[in-house]
């Protein structure tokens, strides 16, 4: 009970609704839980803590079972401790992580709704969660923090080889010295597939008044370029904001040799700049918002990938927030046909949209969402 007592729960659910997209049938209706979530937060004593996440996805850790669809599972299982505290240590910090794994990085800079700023969305088709490890160190007061961590493959399969991959890096978060400026730079390696990458990443902020200028990106170099079919991804966000209306930009491209000479090699991944998010919105009342944005594609990406349409994807739309973690969201979407594949997903970069994941067809049409953080 007293560990209890330092307890807490929290999540996510995300559930949408939409009319009109099946083109032999445009008033028929499709709908889905984009995300079902709940997390456990336990104190186990003064130094440790126990975090628990429990996801509507089975999809990494079934361990060869074949689950239904929607089956509950543990996304991750950690255990935290404070080892700085333990030992009563000022001037440097040590924490470990210990369980069901993910590195959990890459995640300083996300703008937009497309997620083309955010990282992690490029190296998440290697970067596995099974069991494994992070030691985190802090120093001059939290502006330099090194870590390495390692995860170690538990189940052997064509995708999943026999072997164990790392991850070493250092952020410096110069917030502590006055200045709202994040770096980050970190080198990955999985032995068993010998593929390895170096990724920097940064984001500043600055806020004067009304006015907030958020800007950040990153850039992932691999000597193997079997992902994406280049050598190195980038991605940005910049975000402004004055008073009540805000504007949003992200963008991603990939180049690497086959880009600067042939250009034979899986062109459509290979354009300095390959798809661009712009979103708007304006906050008509503190519980009300109107939010408009697009998708834009470009270079040999937009000819070889997206039906040579730079115009890809639009949504219109209302935010309604009667609490702090309940947000309702109606409006409408449209996707160009020549940006969505045979499985009803937008094709490459265009995997999501605005706040409104998964959503793709032929036609446009109305959509609702509800969004649940507790």
């Amino acid at each position: 009970m007293p560990a209890l007592s330092q307890s807490s729960v929290g999540g996510e659910f995300d559930y949408y609704m939409v009319n009109g997209f099946d083109s032999d049938n445009p008033v028929s209706f499709q709908d889905d839980w984009y995300k079902g979530e709940v997390d456990f937060k336990v104190s186990a004593g003064d130094f440790s803590q126990v975090r628990i996440e429990v996801e509507e996805d089975g999809s990494w850790n079934d361990r060869g079972h074949s689950y239904a669809e929607g089956t509950p599972s543990i996304n991750y299982f950690r255990v935290i401790t404070d080892w700085g505290k333990f030992f009563g240590l000022e001037s440097i910090g040590i924490r470990t992580d210990i369980g069901l794994y993910s590195y959990q990085t890459f995640d300083r800079v996300h703008f937009t709704g497309f997620g083309y700023e955010y990282s992690e969305n490029y190296m998440n088709p290697y970067l596995r969660k099974d069991f494994g490890f992070k030691l985190s160190l802090s120093f001059a007061d939290g502006l330099i923090q090194p870590y390495y961590a390692m995860s170690f493959d538990t189940v052997k399969s064509d995708n999943n080889p026999a072997g164990y991959e790392f991850l070493t890096g250092v952020g410096l978060d110069f917030d502590e010295i006055g200045v709202p400026l994040w770096l980050e730079g970190y080198f990955w390696n999985q032995t068993a597939a010998e593929k390895n990458a170096f990724g920097i990443e940064a984001m500043y902020t600055l806020d004067i008044g009304d006015f907030r200028f958020n800007t950040g990106g990153f850039l992932i170099s691999r000597e193997e370029d079997d992902i994406d079919g280049s050598g190195q991804q980038w991605g940005f966000g910049i975000a402004f904001r004055a008073f009540d209306a805000q504007i949003c930009v992200s963008g991603t491209g990939a180049f690497g040799d086959d880009y600067w000479e042939t250009k034979k090699r899986k062109p459509d991944s290979c354009s300095a700049l390959s798809a661009m998010g712009i979103e708007a919105s304006y906050d008509l009342f503190d519980w009300l918002t109107v939010i408009s944005g697009c998708g834009l594609a470009f270079g040999d990406y937009k000819e070889n990938a997206a039906g040579d349409r730079t115009f890809q994807t639009f949504e219109a739309g209302v935010i309604v927030k009667p609490d702090r973690g309940v947000k309702y969201k109606l409006g409408y979407i449209y996707a160009d046909k020549d940006a969505v594949g045979a499985n009803g997903k937008m094709s490459g970069y265009f995997t999501r949209t605005l706040n409104t994941r998964k959503l793709a067809g032929e036609k446009g049409g109305l959509y609702f969402t509800i969004q649940i953080d507790y």
